[in-house]
């Protein structure tokens, strides 16, 4: 596969990062389904048994992941819970795994029989398809404010974004008029950009052109059985994220994914580091509240000690009071 591809998972607030962009939407976040974070714990024993193979396949590289070898793939994820999660899609897939999280995966990958073209090869999906010579850099791509919702318009042609020039540093994926754009592009939508030459070489021999809708198939089995392992490991109820993504797919003259944006209208689909620190934040706020919480029920039980030792002393002065005045009687 060639060019570098960012995932930011969820956001677009990114989640973490996969080495490929994917933005999410910034809503409120799915309560936690536990069928799907037992999925996401599930098959450890399958997994294990799968080691010694899957040590042999990082050696020998005979098996990609998402077009790429395993050292590949691994070598540009800088985010440990995405690392984590490829590790065992990678393992899952060498396996052969039909465990929820990759049955749901291939669910989504699987389209008609001998599909000759991208809209019977994902049937689940709105598909817009852009014929033409895109020529966008790694480094636009990856921007956050690069307009790849755009290309979710029919009548916009591949070349649109050619000439597309950013200003400034790279915006957080959380500015208000970014997430409007993110969450305009819906669910279940995938947008594909073909260059001229691939699409005269699949209309002229169809078996070509359906080597072309395996391979990206193939690809996006692969990385929403990863992207939906990160998902499942956040917590994230992981039918309803994968049901919600929206996919670009910008395409070389081989059919290989040069460029890949995911928008998931719960979360990062993302540069990791921005999903992650938000994370961070959130937790950190939520040690803050409970520090107070506890300072503030500390006080409480000190200012309640304090009232009854002034309590406890008042008595013992009206005790000796009363009996002075007592005393005073019983003399007189």
């Amino acid at each position: 596969m060639k060019g570098e591809i960012k995932m930011d998972f969820g956001v677009t607030g990114k989640l973490w990062e996969y080495g490929i962009n994917s933005r999410t939407g910034a809503v409120a976040e799915k309560n936690v389904d536990g069928s799907f974070a037992e999925i996401a714990a599930a098959k450890v024993a399958e997994k294990e048994a799968s080691l010694g193979s899957v040590n042999e396949m990082r050696t020998t590289g005979a098996n990609h992941y998402m077009g790429e070898s395993y050292e590949e793939r691994i070598s540009k994820i800088t985010d440990k819970t995405a690392a984590s999660a490829f590790q065992t899609a990678y393992a899952k897939k060498m396996a052969g795994a039909t465990d929820g999280i990759s049955t749901i995966s291939r669910a989504y990958s699987t389209g008609k029989a001998g599909a000759t073209n991208f809209e019977d090869a994902f049937p689940q999906y709105d598909v817009i398809t852009h014929v033409g010579n895109a020529n966008i850099s790694s480094g636009n791509w990856q921007r956050n404010d690069f307009p790849f919702w755009k290309y979710f318009d029919k009548n916009t042609s591949a070349d649109a974004l050619n000439d597309w020039k950013p200003e400034g540093a790279n915006p957080s994926q959380m500015r208000s008029d970014l997430q409007r754009n993110y969450n305009s592009v819906g669910s279940g939508r995938i947008a594909i950009l073909v260059p001229e030459s691939l699409q005269q070489k699949m209309d002229a021999d169809p078996e070509y052109a359906r080597q072309i809708m395996a391979k990206l198939q193939a690809w996006k089995e692969d990385y929403d059985r990863w992207d939906n392992t990160v998902a499942a490991s956040y917590g994230y109820n992981v039918a309803e994220h994968q049901a919600g993504k929206s996919y670009v797919f910008d395409l070389d003259e081989n059919g290989d994914v040069r460029n890949c944006t995911v928008t998931s209208p719960g979360r990062i689909t993302v540069s990791s580091s921005e999903f992650v620190e938000a994370r961070k934040a959130r937790e950190a706020k939520h040690a803050e509240y409970e520090k107070l919480a506890e300072e503030s029920a500390l006080k409480r039980k000190m200012l309640e000690q304090e009232i009854e030792e002034r309590y406890y002393k008042s008595n013992l002065v009206n005790q000796a009071v009363f009996n002075a005045y007592e005393k005073s009687i019983v003399e007189l």
